[in-house]
């Protein structure tokens, strides 16, 4: 049987093959896993219950991209309802509990024509580098942009055009971290090599600034029909090997696997290396780097003399650092009927966790299975259903390990025809692993005499309640099952300092977080603003102040009173600093949005007759100069956005 390469490529790219989802339709109930004979026991399991990492969020969220430290990490994924036009590129700051810290935020400035396919990754130097294609169908180019170490935008009105090239197209974008600080970004590009050589494999490595390190190149050798869909990984000698798909390349009709490896600067350090062995039909590579210093990959496989009752197949293969093969293909899925497709492989040391997609093996569509296994790929264990919500499609999964004997396996769940696709996730830990500590909390000044402390809650984990300490005590000043509290009856002016714990209704207890402290304000006013504000805009002579700064004077003319700039903590002093928020209509519905200042954190409310005021979504940290959020969901007529901190 002859594959025509478009075909292949059209379903390497689709979330649920039609034809694997014809033939399962009705054979759901009759799925069974095989025994497998594995070589040792299995060291992690479930660390929680599978959460909606990102919330409840309108629209659909599909195509999540991962990158994870013990101190946290970040998620970004492809949405259609983040900037207005079509698809936008999110992403959400997790915290050392694998929760997220703030709202999601979106990542593109450039928001015409569709964005999709989103990477992320952890810079050695503390940044954040993202990646993704967008433009129009059949002149898509690869965008990144780049967060620095305190989180906020490098570039912070626009995207990094990150190929040279941007004749026909430009898909698929991989990316990865190499030890001196760079980033190198890997693409297909289209007739590029020449006018009909169809898709070549491209790279480019970028500073942590966004600067380009000498031009883009051509990774693979050969380069008739197509070669495609990259995967990259970091060695731990400071090179990097590209992955990528190649058609033809050995005979008539093959799609087969091959991979390169090259030093830091983008030269080469290999001629190109077979992955496969077999003569089946291979497609989404993706490598890894491995602790011996070579590297693994695993791929879909199509068993073409099996058609009808095999399908896809998940494998992997190890490779030594001089790109030699250590041993065979190993089969990671246990359950052949079917198809088993799109892998994604993370390492903590030696302990490897693959994740796939499975159709029909958790009832009902689509489903994420996984396995652990060793570096050298012997198997831990059975393979094992991911997802715990069965009910429609479980999509798109990626896992990432934090480098401290966790893993995080994140997928898109079809949760209905009102809210579409949703991420959810789920964490796993070693057996033994002790509890991680929050991250201190966010204090924030209400009055003389009171502080509001608040978190973000820890999604995934079952919680009994939490413990606030405050002050430097040894135990808790309040225990609480919510996520915020105040404390009252503090003195005017007096500095305290905050910190917080977990209980899970298991009864063990988290360490206790680092502190944040925070002031009240004095006892004197100035029409609502504190003294301590006017103080420090104005200075201390009061009858200045009477004269030239009462409160419902704009004093820097830039359209908001004094009283007004101090609800928004924007200065008094600076025009330019002013918060102004607008409504605007979009074909996807009306967006607020707002002007920020980095690094500060903001939160948007809602009212519908400008008496009572209520939080809409959770609060937001401001990475660039702007902001916007979805509010075409909300009943409410007015908004306005306060800033926290």
């Amino acid at each position: 049987m002859s594959v025509k390469p478009e075909v292949i490529v059209m379903l390497e790219r689709m979330s649920l093959p039609l034809f694997a989802r014809s033939l399962v339709a009705g054979a759901l109930l009759v799925f069974a896993a095989p025994v497998a004979v594995v070589g040792q026991t299995n060291l992690f399991q479930t660390n929680g219950v599978e959460y909606a990492i990102a919330g409840a969020l309108t629209g659909d969220q599909v195509h999540p991209g991962l990158s994870l430290r013990s101190t946290g990490g970040y998620l970004v994924w492809e949405d259609n309802l983040t900037d207005g036009d079509g698809l936008g590129i999110s992403a959400l700051q997790l915290n050392s509990s694998l929760s997220g810290t703030y709202s999601p935020f979106r990542v593109n400035a450039l928001s015409a024509g569709d964005q999709e396919f989103p990477q992320v990754c952890r810079l050695s130097g503390g940044g954040v580098a993202f990646a993704w294609q967008g433009g129009r169908r059949g002149s898509q180019n690869i965008y990144a942009r780049f967060l620095s170490s305190g989180g906020t935008w490098v570039t912070p009105h626009s995207d990094v055009l990150v190929n040279t090239f941007t004749n026909n197209f430009q898909i698929a974008p991989a990316m990865a971290p190499l030890a001196n600080g760079n980033v190198v970004i890997a693409w297909g590009s289209y007739n590029q090599f020449s006018a009909n050589s169809l898709q070549d494999v491209y790279a480019q490595v970028l500073t942590p600034s966004g600067q380009k390190v000498g031009g883009e190149w051509l990774v693979n050798q050969f380069t008739s029909y197509n070669q495609r869909t990259p995967s990259v990984a970091a060695l731990s000698d400071g090179r990097f090997v590209v992955a990528w798909v190649s058609e033809q390349q050995r005979f008539e009709n093959s799609v087969d696997l091959y991979a390169r490896i090259f030093n830091a600067n983008g030269s080469p350090a290999s001629a190109e290396l077979a992955i496969n062995s077999s003569t089946n039909v291979c497609a989404n590579p993706h490598v890894v780097a491995a602790p011996n210093g070579g590297f693994i990959v695993a791929w879909s496989e199509k068993d073409l003399a099996s058609l009808w009752t095999n399908s896809w197949d998940v494998y992997a293969r190890a490779f030594q650092h001089t790109g030699s093969a250590a041993g065979a293909a190993v089969r990671l899925n246990q359950q052949r009927l079917g198809d088993q497709y799109a892998p994604t492989l993370t390492l903590n040391g030696t302990e490897m966790l693959a994740v796939w997609t499975s159709l029909g093996q958790d009832g009902s569509g689509a489903g994420v299975v996984g396995r652990f296994l060793r570096s050298d790929l012997t198997l831990s264990g059975d393979e094992f259903l991911v997802n715990t919500t069965t009910v429609g499609s479980q999509v798109h999964p990626v896992a990432a390990a934090d480098g401290a004997d966790r893993f995080l396996v994140v997928w898109g769940s079809f949760t209905g025809l009102a809210s579409g696709f949703d991420l959810y996730a789920q964490r796993y830990a070693r057996q033994v692993q002790s509890l991680a500590a929050p991250d201190p909390p966010f204090v924030t000044v209400l009055s003389s005499n009171a502080l509001s402390v608040t978190w973000p809650p820890l999604a995934g984990l079952t919680v009994a309640a939490y413990e606030v300490y405050a002050d430097g005590a040894a135990t808790p000043t309040a225990v609480v099952t919510n996520a915020w509290w105040t404390m009252t009856g503090l003195a005017p002016n007096s500095t305290h300092s905050f910190r917080l714990a977990y209980i899970l209704t298991d009864g063990r207890a988290s360490p206790i977080s680092g502190a944040t402290t925070n002031t009240t304000y004095g006892t004197l006013t100035w029409g609502g603003i504190p003294y301590e504000w006017m103080v420090y805009y104005f200075g201390s002579d009061l009858y200045s102040w009477l004269l030239l700064y009462p409160p419902n004077a704009d004093t820097d003319g830039d359209g908001a009173s004094n009283l007004e700039e101090f609800l928004a903590g924007t200065s008094p002093i600076n025009a330019a600093s002013v918060l102004r928020v607008k409504l605007h209509p979009t074909p996807q519905g009306p967006f607020l949005d707002w002007n920020t200042q980095p690094g500060l954190i903001y939160q948007v409310q809602a009212s519908s007759n400008l008496k009572q005021w209520a939080n809409l979504g959770g609060v937001r940290f401001a990475p660039g100069t702007t902001d916007s959020m979805y509010v075409g969901g909300s009943a409410a007529g007015y908004y306005r956005v306060l800033r926290v901190r």
